[in-house]
């Protein structure tokens, strides 16, 4: 019985963590690719410039899978807390 719950919280883990990188982080991927590309467009900034600008480009995506990433800790602190078996991998 532990194990069918065990499982059925893996499948479900794992289809929110797929909807949110469909949904989400692949907009967010081309967002950064197009605003990095304008980046390397301005022959005028110098190539430090260039690489801050493609780095603030990056900070949101980081920042997003920072959070989901802590998240995913968290849910799991809370699984191994509880009831269920928590030798799991999100």
């Amino acid at each position: 019985m532990a194990q069918l719950q065990q499982l059925q919280v893996q499948e479900a883990v794992d289809s929110m963590v797929k909807s949110l990188e469909r949904q989400n982080i692949r907009k967010m991927q081309g967002l950064i690719f197009r605003c990095s590309a304008s980046c390397c467009e301005d022959s005028q900034a110098s190539m430090q410039q260039v690489h801050q600008c493609i780095e603030r480009c990056h900070a949101p995506l980081a920042q997003a899978q920072a959070l989901v990433t802590s998240e995913l800790e968290k849910f799991q602190d809370r699984l191994a807390q509880s009831n269920l078996p928590s030798n799991w991998q999100p």
